[in-house]
């Protein structure tokens, strides 16, 4: 950590000409159990990780912000405009706005920075690279000019509001607390503008979290992804209701004849998704190992069936599908393994036992490449401060 601090405050340097003062960091997020379910105010597992932004900061005492990402031009925002811009959609311009607009909008205080930051995090990958970049932004107008005062969920929230308006994503809020508070954390969405959410210890020391990054991007499959809200949407609306959460299966199932069969399909993955998450969460306080795993496995089996998120058409050959079937092929069906994120391209996530990591690191490094498979390990905190002067 030290080499990595020094490294980010002396490209800051040759960036900028002066020194930086803080280093920020924030990691990304991956989904244990809950995939799309958050929009109908479903339940949601899920925890912060390792992989991570850092940033090295200083106030230059303006009105405005200059971004340097390593790999990318320099975003330059006014703080004067905080309009949103069709232009800035799907870039860090749009977000650093977004977010500044949203607490400028709440009352809170935004000024001028110069930052240079570094990733880790896949992109594109279903471990929310955009929500790490939004919460660390916000991070950094908390701590620089409102003395850390900002709630988590109102970070979560600025983070949220420049993902569907500046960035032009329509995501829920799953990504942003994922990345938010650090841990392992239930979340309830049933009210969507105050979920509740719950942090516990992860006890099973012999599970390991290995991601595969597929290498497709999910990011250019925007009609698929949505899609799957729009199903459940109408599948609610057949049984006289504004989100699935308001209803049961067996509504489902008595009006099934209401809706198409993908609108059928993925409201019953929603329902026994919930079911999941309750069962899992259970089993994490119980220190229930088979339990746990037997849940993650049937959201695999429900995503592969109902949510019909494992690949896009049929092409099998790099998709989440294939690379589920590798990560049960090496580990001799033992742990459990399931898609992250939003699906049909990027990322999955697997509970691998001790005795089988070395083999599954080995064989799907040799499939997917050194770079795209990684032990993960749960990160504690949300976007937090890790160097000032």
């Amino acid at each position: 950590m030290e080499d990595c601090v020094s490294n980010i405050l002396n490209e800051f340097k040759k960036i900028f000409a002066i020194e930086a003062d803080h280093v920020f960091s924030c990691g990304g997020r991956f989904e244990i159990l809950g995939n799309h379910t958050d929009h109908n105010h479903g339940l949601c597992l899920a925890s912060a990780c390792n992989l991570e932004i850092i940033a090295s900061v200083r106030k230059n005492n303006s009105e405005t912000i200059l971004f340097q990402s390593l790999g990318f031009d320099l975003d330059e925002v006014d703080l004067n405009d905080l309009s949103s811009k069709e232009i800035e959609y799907a870039t860090s311009k749009g977000l650093i706005r977004g977010v500044a607009a949203y607490l400028k909008e709440h009352g809170y205080k935004v000024g001028g920075f110069n930052a240079y930051s570094e990733s880790s995090i896949f992109k594109g990958a279903g471990v929310s690279s955009s929500a790490a970049f939004e919460l660390l932004v916000g991070q950094i107008f908390n701590v620089l000019f409102n003395e850390g005062k900002i709630s988590r969920l109102e970070l979560c929230k600025a983070g949220k509001y420049a993902e569907n308006v500046y960035f032009g994503k329509k995501s829920g809020l799953l990504d942003q607390i994922g990345v938010g508070f650090g841990g392992v954390v239930k979340i309830d969405f049933k009210n969507i503008d105050e979920p509740l959410v719950e942090q516990i210890e992860f006890p099973f020391k012999d599970l390991h979290f290995v991601l595969v990054n597929t290498g497709g991007d999910h990011s250019s499959l925007s009609d698929l992804y949505s899609s799957i809200p729009s199903d459940m949407f109408d599948a609610a609306t057949a049984c006289g209701h504004n989100f699935l959460v308001e209803g049961s299966i067996e509504e489902i199932e008595n009006h099934k004849n209401k809706m198409s069969e993908s609108a059928y399909l993925r409201a019953k993955h929603f329902y026994g998704e919930n079911d999941r998450v309750r069962n899992a969460f259970k089993a994490l306080k119980n220190n229930d190992q088979e339990t746990f795993l037997k849940m993650i496995n049937e959201s695999r089996e429900s995503s592969t069936k109902y949510l019909k998120n494992m690949m896009v058409g049929s092409n099998y050959n790099g998709s989440p599908l294939e690379a589920c079937d590798l990560l049960l092929k090496y580990s001799d069906n033992e742990g459990a393994v399931k898609i992250n994120g939003g699906g049909f391209a990027g990322s999955v996530i697997a509970l691998v036992p001790t005795s089988k990591l070395e083999k599954v690191l080995e064989k799907m490094k040799e499939h997917y490449g050194e770079n795209n498979v990684q032990e993960i390990f749960v990160r504690d905190s949300g976007p937090k401060v890790i160097y000032n002067n």
